[in-house]
């Protein structure tokens, strides 16, 4: 097995296609399909089943695919670091941002990167906690800012910040606002709109009020940071949401007819690495400068709500 096999394999894969993929590598189809054979007895393994609406990989193709795409991409990262090692950091680098974190991080991120890192390329990636995790373990993503809440094999975690959880209220549905806030137990009566089972929030819900023995049933689930917001100011329902989704109405509660108060639970927010793919250059750089800014943010104390990660209790 060498780089040439796997990279014609990834391109047959994504293609779908053995015509298509030949014509995006400018090479023979006969010749692709004599480097896939060979690939195929190597691993004593069908890879791929063939059939006239396109290409397919067998569960076996599935496997090596994920490999494949780590091994050619961590390839081009070292060939990139090398070349560049006696001149300024460059390249490209990506991280993913979970949707609720973007409005946190994003913008001074970017700016931070731009002053501090000209020659870095860096994309950001925006999504679903769980499926950015998987990115960095596939080698799609170099790292995700993401939640922290079971161990993941394959990843490195290393803490950021811990946030506060709130229960966010309509103006008018009687719930007033309490400086020691609540127990995650008393919002189990409320009628809720709450994100999906899959999301880091819901499980971080779901395990407080399985604490006290309880569980709920909202009224609706929606994944949509604005839409919550939206149903919770037009008096529809109440919601859960963590600190970093509500900066903007944590610092200006008279603009908006919101009740807000902290619950009884937090979370912290990690960022993870894949513990067989070292980072590059590039990715390394843009690691040290959001660690810089989400440590100087803390100590300026710039967002409500938001704190350093607790230190383990002592054994």
């Amino acid at each position: 097995m060498d780089l040439r096999q796997l990279k014609y394999f990834v391109k047959i894969v994504e293609q779908r296609s053995m015509s298509r993929a030949s014509v995006e590598l400018n090479v023979a189809q006969s010749a692709l399909s004599l480097q896939i054979s060979g690939l195929e007895t190597r691993l004593h393994q069908k890879l791929l089943i063939r059939r006239s609406t396109g290409v397919t990989p067998t569960e076996a193709g599935k496997t090596l695919y994920k490999h494949a795409v780590a091994i050619l991409r961590q390839v081009e990262r070292a060939t990139q670091d090398v070349e560049r090692s006696a001149s300024e950091v460059s390249g490209p680098a990506s991280l993913g941002l979970p949707v609720v974190v973007q409005d946190l991080l994003a913008i001074d991120l970017l700016v931070a990167a731009r002053t501090r890192l000209p020659q870095v390329r860096l994309h950001l990636a925006e999504g679903m906690s769980y499926l950015l995790k998987e990115m960095v373990l596939q080698g799609r993503l170099d790292m995700t800012v993401t939640y922290q809440f079971e161990p993941s094999p394959g990843i490195v975690e290393q803490p950021l910040f811990n946030e506060m959880i709130y229960l966010v209220s309509p103006a008018d549905s009687g719930v007033e606002p309490r400086e020691r806030g609540m127990s995650i137990a008393e919002v189990a009566r409320l009628p809720l709109f709450l994100s999906s089972r899959q999301t880091g929030m819901r499980r971080i819900v779901q395990a407080g009020l399985a604490a006290h023995g309880l569980a709920i049933e909202p009224l609706a689930e929606v994944d949509s940071l604005r839409t919550l917001v939206d149903a919770v100011e037009t008096g529809n329902a109440h919601t859960i949401l963590p600190a970093s989704a509500l900066q903007k109405q944590l610092k200006s509660l008279t603009d908006r007819p919101l009740v807000i108060n902290a619950l009884d639970i937090s979370r912290n927010v990690v960022l993870c690495t894949s513990e067989h793919l070292p980072l590059g250059a590039a990715a390394t750089a843009v690691y040290d400068v959001l660690d810089n800014l989400i440590r100087e943010a803390l100590e300026d104390r710039r967002w409500v709500g938001i704190r350093p990660v607790p230190d383990a209790p002592s054994t």
